[in-house]
């Protein structure tokens, strides 16, 4: 008998009927350890597709609600998210060695790192862009952070590279490229981020202290920290570089994608 209704179920699922005539939206034939009915994903679709939205709202909502899903939607940690993507060059970092932003800064919004009140909530960034150095062999350093404004030197430092020391030989428009991830450990106004990445310029000197160097941290290279946020107010995170020296030095961010991972 569980034989014949396989069958049965296999003929009806390959069957592709007229819209609006009757067929199988789930396949209630299970084991007894299954969860509850199969969703038939493309006759679902396609029975969506021809539905008002308030029912198609409500039918996701029942079908989420069996999968267990939506505690997890409810505090914001089941989709990903893309928060940043620059469409145009950033303004370079040029002849100073002051601090600023590769990137125009980004807010997040009150309460979008504590989604439900609960910590886990995960960052993701890349970046990308060339660099132009000289010869008296400068040091560039990075940064990611936030502030309670729009901020061109990060208020509280998520993460920090070491002071990368450029190659003797000057180097013209080559690419260099960072990542990282952070990650809410607790939340509130008191809230705490632990934040890692890393930096590789392929105008960095090949040394041991170098490799040492690119690695990102609260307080560095090394000793990687949690850092305190208050997450129930407006944030500004703030991507950086510096440079040692005022001479003929640039680096520019061409590619910065920020995402919310949960």
């Amino acid at each position: 008998m569980r034989r014949t209704l396989f069958r049965h179920w296999r003929k009806l699922r390959n069957h592709v009927p007229e819209l609006g005539e009757r067929h199988t939206l789930c396949n209630w034939v299970l084991d007894e350890d299954d969860p509850g009915p199969m969703v038939e994903m493309q006759r679902y679709s396609e029975l969506l597709s021809l539905l008002p939205d308030k029912i198609v709202q409500n039918l996701e909502r029942a079908r989420m609600s069996r999968d267990g899903r939506v505690p997890m939607l409810k505090a914001g940690l089941g989709y990903e998210e893309l928060l940043s993507s620059v469409i145009v060059d950033g303004t370079p970092v040029a002849s100073s060695s002051t601090e600023n932003i590769l990137f125009p800064d980004l807010m997040i919004p009150a309460n979008y790192m504590q989604p439900g009140g609960i910590p886990g909530r995960t960052l993701h960034w890349k970046a990308r862009g060339r660099q132009t150095t000289l010869s008296t062999a400068a040091t560039l350093t990075f940064s990611i952070g936030h502030g309670a404004t729009a901020v061109t030197v990060p208020t509280v430092r998520w993460a920090s590279s070491g002071a990368l020391t450029m190659d003797g030989t000057a180097q013209t428009a080559t690419q260099w490229f960072c990542e990282g991830k952070a990650v809410v450990r607790s939340v509130g106004s008191a809230g705490t981020v632990f934040c890692q990445g890393d930096v590789t310029c392929a105008a960095q000197a090949l040394t041991i202290a170098n490799q040492q160097a690119q690695y990102m941290g609260s307080a560095g290279s090394a000793t990687p920290a949690a850092v305190t946020m208050d997450m129930t107010i407006n944030e500004f995170l703030a991507f950086t570089a510096k440079w040692s020296l005022t001479t003929a030095y640039s680096i520019t961010g061409h590619m910065y994608v920020l995402e919310a991972l949960n």
